[in-house]
This record gives C-alpha cells, sequence and structure tokens, in this order.
C-alpha cells in the first residue's frame, strides 16, 4: 500500500471502478516482438499477425474512487483511515486459449511515432554477446511486457545490465534478469540511444545554457529512450551535462546514430 505525504490534504469524491471495454487488436506480424512482452515463443509464433479480442482498462487518475485493500495492487491511506484509488494507465489484457491472461504494451493499441526509424540491425557470422546498461522505465511499461508487480516495483528507473545477443539472420534479442536472476525479454528499442545533438543555436533556442550549448553542440551522446513509456517525452531526449544537470532537447533537431550506452552523459 501507497502511503506518505501525497496523501496529506486529500479532498476526493467516492467514485467507482472504470469499466473495461472489449476490442479487437491486430498484433505485429513479427513473433519476436511479441516475445520481447514475453510471451513463451510457441504462443508468440501463434499469434503473430492475428486479431484478438482484448479488454482494454481505462487510464485511472489518482484519488477518484474509494480502493479496495484486498483487490486494488496499489492504494493510498488518508489521515483517516480510508483507502483511495492510485494511478493506473490504461492496460489491455488477453486470454489465451487456456485462459492464461496477458499483458499487452500499449503502444500496439494507439502506435506512437518515433520520427526516424533507428538501425537496430548488425552483420555477424557468428552469435556475439555484449552487456550495456540502460535505465528501466515506469513500473506500468515493465508490467506491460509481463513483468511480476513486485519485480516492476523493484527495477522502475533503476539502472540495469542487460545482455544483448546478434545472432545471423535473427532480431536483436535483448535480456534483463530480475532480483530473483530470472532473465527476462525487453523490447529491443529501449536500449539507450546514441544521438547527435543540433547545432548551438538551436541547444539554445530551447533553453539550454548558453555554456552548456557551446560545449554540447554537435556532440554524440547516448541516452534513455523508452519509445510509447510513461517516462520519455514523446517529442524529445533528455541528456546530462558534465554536471549531472538535465537538459532537453527536441528528437526532430538530432540525429539517430544508433544504439549503445557510451558510458558519458547517461540520460
Amino acid at each position: 500500500m501507497s502511503e506518505g505525504p501525497r496523501a496529506k490534504g486529500i479532498v476526493a469524491t467516492t467514485g467507482t471502478l472504470a469499466e473495461p471495454s472489449e476490442a479487437s487488436l491486430t498484433l505485429p506480424a513479427e513473433p519476436y516482438r511479441l516475445e520481447e512482452a514475453n510471451l513463451p515463443p510457441a504462443l508468440a509464433a501463434s499469434l503473430a499477425g492475428q486479431t484478438v479480442a482484448v479488454r482494454v482498462l481505462p487510464e485511472e487518475q489518482p484519488f477518484t474512487r474509494r480502493a479496495n485493500p484486498s483487490s486494488d495492487t496499489s492504494a493510498w491511506l488518508d489521515r483517516k483511515g480510508n483507502y483511495w484509488n492510485d494511478y493506473q494507465p490504461l492496460r489491455i489484457l488477453f486470454a489465451d486459449s487456456e485462459g492464461k491472461a496477458w499483458r499487452l504494451p500499449r503502444r500496439w493499441l494507439s502506435p506512437v511515432g518515433d520520427g526516424a526509424p533507428v538501425d537496430s540491425s548488425y552483420s555477424v557470422t557468428q552469435e556475439v554477446v555484449w552487456a550495456e546498461r540502460m535505465h528501466m522505465p515506469t513500473e506500468w511499461d515493465l508490467q506491460d511486457i509481463n513483468i511480476e508487480l513486485v519485480e516492476a516495483w523493484r527495477a522502475q528507473g533503476e539502472l540495469a545490465g542487460v545482455e544483448v545477443r546478434v545472432a545471423p539472420g535473427e532480431p536483436v534479442k535483448v535480456f534483463w534478469r530480475d532480483a530473483s536472476g530470472t532473465a527476462r525479454r525487453v523490447p529491443h528499442d529501449w536500449r539507450r540511444r546514441r544521438i547527435r545533438l543540433p547545432g548551438y543555436g538551436l541547444l539554445v533556442s530551447q533553453d539550454i545554457l548558453p555554456e552548456v550549448a557551446e560545449e554540447y553542440a554537435g556532440r554524440a551522446v547516448s541516452v534513455d529512450y523508452h519509445p510509447g513509456s510513461l517516462c520519455c517525452l514523446r517529442g524529445g531526449y533528455r541528456f546530462y551535462d558534465g554536471e549531472g544537470n538535465r537538459w532537453e532537447v527536441r528528437k526532430k533537431d538530432c540525429l539517430a546514430l544508433g544504439y549503445g550506452d557510451a558510458d558519458e552523459h547517461r540520460a
């Protein structure tokens, strides 16, 4: 249960849980994208490109209804001992032929334009494996790829090590180990992006201090970016200067160089 300063002075009216709706969703045609949501390979192969029936749970703002601590996965407690609902993003639920429930990423329902694609292909003659680091997105984004609540809560926003595997004729695979040591797939485009920042004038026009703009104009930096997530800018990136200050820059002004995690200026 969530409890703390956010619960002080709550003014809310008792509401009701928003009802889920039924919808049809055409799944990605590439099985690996379903595997990146941690669906078993056989299930991913059978569902790729298919249109399936899903239940859509709408976004729910916090403190809009009384919560049931025995059924709500997260709730807030006010000073009077009343439980209130926590924020919940839009969620997509799918049941397989055996009745097992799976979560599907929100961005499959409402694709988010991501500008020019970032090249993730590698020309190799044998399997190559290497380690990278990235900050994990929110707990809700992790649950969207079927990471259990507790593991998602532990990992959210944390700097994590991931294993990148590349083999001839196969898509890039990225694996992360949770606190229990279990290997999980994460979307390959959650890897850090290497981008080239725009020139001095464009940086200054985006309220970046002149001295910072002068130092970083045209430089290649590595930034965290999780397409369609709740933690990242839809139209931009965040990068850090040498003092640890964070700056926002428009995505359309940057040149995407590829994926990777250069140690300098992590975002």
